[in-house]
């Protein structure tokens, strides 16, 4: 369990406990997201309690793809973790987990002949969704919503003035706008309110809402890096100097096909991707190296020193 620390004398914060649910690639692939993460909720009041024996969300485009009440069935069994340990609120780091999770939890509670299937099958693993699960969100949702813009601002240390993030949403985020009633799903703000709080630029680009690609990157990959080079470009006219991320897929994806598209279209781009728990995390006065920056390709080492933070 992650304990939070002490608030600050001049920032009231309400004490937040979450269920928190990890998922697979951050785990298994950029922990270092996980770290930043665990950082920035000691900072902001926010108890973390693991989901032990969770599995996979699963992801809600490959298994969902092949069958609905598998998808659905998979993600109520991690749902009734959560009920088990007598926690009401999960909170997730990947924009898909979230989706998984939180669609499981709204359908299971207003389609009754699915939740009788659903828990037929879970019966097998000793498990039932019984439905005490009230809220399920990602860490930028809990921050703008539940500890506000003004307070995240209160606590910046170190405002990241110089950096010129290009907010990328990602698909799965803020839609189904119907479910998640997060935000305009055409012209969302909110993470771009965030990102102005820690004392950057939000920089507006015409590719903002075009997805990262990874999905149509498993059937088509040459569509998929003709995608990311539109996004790049689009970043670059912008004069942004960075991109910013809420999915963990997203950040591979734009980390690693910058590579792909100077293979194939002779273009470089060395932009550096942050997860919005890094951003927080160096705004809140942490050193780089506490939340492993150095993990991060393209390195944002000189972006960073640029802005006074080494």
């Amino acid at each position: 369990m992650t304990e939070a620390a002490k608030p600050t004398e001049d920032v009231k914060l309400p004490p937040i406990q979450k269920a928190l649910f990890l998922g697979c690639v951050i785990p298994a692939r950029i922990p270092f997201v996980e770290k930043s993460a665990k950082v920035v909720c000691k900072d902001l009041n926010i108890t973390l309690k693991p989901m032990k024996g969770a599995a996979c969300c699963p992801d809600p485009i490959g298994i969902r793809g092949v069958s609905e009440k598998t998808w659905v069935t998979l993600s109520s069994r991690n749902v009734t973790i959560a009920e088990d340990m007598k926690e009401p609120d999960i909170m997730g780091l990947c924009s898909g987990c979230v989706l998984s999770l939180k669609h499981a939890n709204h359908v299971m509670k207003h389609d009754a002949r699915l939740k009788t299937e659903v828990n037929e099958a879970l019966g097998a693993v000793n498990r039932s969704f019984k439905g005490t699960v009230q809220t399920v969100r990602h860490f930028a949702h809990v921050l703008h919503e539940e500890i506000g813009v003004a307070k995240v601002k209160a606590l910046v240390k170190k405002p990241l003035v110089g950096l010129k993030v290009a907010v990328h949403y990602g698909c799965h985020f803020i839609r189904p706008s119907e479910l998640h009633q997060l935000d305009d799903p055409f012209f969302p703000t909110k993470l771009d309110e965030i990102v102005r709080a820690l004392g950057a630029e939000s920089v507006e680009y015409a590719e903002k809402m075009l997805c990262c690609g990874t999905g149509v990157n498993m059937a088509d990959p040459d569509t998929a890096v003709k995608m990311n080079q539109r996004k790049y470009k689009s970043i670059q006219q912008s004069g942004a100097n960075c991109i910013m991320v809420v999915c963990p897929s997203c950040y591979q994806r734009l980390e690693n096909a910058q590579r792909d598209v100077k293979k194939a279209f002779g273009e470089n781009y060395e932009y550096p991707v942050f997860y919005l728990t890094d951003l927080v995390a160096l705004a809140f006065g942490h050193k780089p190296d506490e939340i492993s920056i150095k993990s991060h390709r393209p390195s944002p080492k000189a972006l960073l020193a640029s802005i006074g933070i080494e």
